[in-house]
């Protein structure tokens, strides 16, 4: 009889206890799921020290293609309120025409190592329209070797927002065009694919987004699988190197039709970026 009268308030009390084990567990869970370096990685920074980490990167300081600036001064690390979320985050600026000091001049990060095949991924936040290249690429050139091969190695793979087009189409299509592109042996159109592809996903919506793309080189197969907020966009196996590279973040001045340099600042922000194998 006292067994009977007590197995629900047992009931009710183990259940309550267990809720309030789900309920740290859930906490617990959003906690882990919150930062992003959480597991095992080739690379992982959320940017939350107190400078940028010079065993992870090399600020950028060179001239893309010979001709287009990016220098150490337009990045430097800060914070953005995303919706009410504190986030420490790389600012990568760019100057436009308007800036009363250099003109047409970007920002970006490049991995202090090289990284071969594997997952890659980034939250950043773009530039807010066609006003540079909001850009993420590896990239690795045998010429660049104080001793050169006689036989010519070369990797890239890109995400180029929005997609470098002859004859760009109006803002609200050509802001959805991603570039996914990829190299091997050598720079040459022949060596390449371009895909412009039409995402569903508006990069210039003023959000944050992750940008990803899988290499796989497993076993001699070679393929590119792009993602854009963990969803796949588009894939090759054409031209697909396997090549270690170093890692490019950020923005540059690209002189490509349709691009707007009539302004003084833009920024572009990173979240985290992290590397990891497939």
């Amino acid at each position: 009889m006292t067994s009977t009268k007590l197995a629900p308030f047992a009931l009710i009390a183990s259940m309550l206890l267990l809720a309030g084990h789900g309920a740290r567990a859930q906490a617990s869970a959003d906690s882990l799921a919150a930062d992003p370096c959480v597991g095992s990685y080739l690379l992982c920074d959320d940017f939350n020290g107190p400078k940028i980490d010079p065993r992870k990167w090399i600020i950028g300081n060179t001239n893309i293609a010979q001709k287009y600036p990016v220098r150490p001064e337009n990045i430097s690390l800060g914070t953005y309120d995303d919706n009410g979320t504190q986030l420490t985050v790389v600012d990568a600026k760019i100057y436009g025409d308007l800036h009363a000091g250099p003109h047409r001049q970007g920002g970006l990060l490049i991995t202090a190592r090289s990284y071969g095949a594997g997952r890659y991924e980034v939250r950043m936040k773009t530039l807010p329209g066609p006003h540079g290249c909001s850009c993420i690429w590896n990239y690795y050139d045998s010429l660049n070797e104080p001793d050169p091969p006689d036989r010519r190695v070369y990797t890239e793979i890109d995400i180029e927002m929005p997609a470098h087009m002859n004859r760009p189409p109006d803002w609200a299509t050509w802001r959805k065009t991603l570039g996914f592109n990829t190299w091997s042996h050598s720079d040459s159109d022949a060596d390449a694919t371009y895909i412009n592809w039409q995402s569903k996903v508006d990069p210039f919506d003023g959000k944050f987004h992750v940008f990803r793309w899988d290499w796989n080189t497993h076993k001699g197969e070679r393929r590119i699988d792009w993602y854009v907020d963990g969803v796949l966009q588009t894939s090759t196996v054409k031209h697909v190197s396997s090549h270690k590279a170093p890692l490019w973040v950020g923005n540059w001045p690209a002189p490509w039709p349709g691009m707007d340099y009539a302004f003084d600042t833009m920024h572009l922000y990173i979240d985290w970026v992290r590397i990891s194998a497939l």
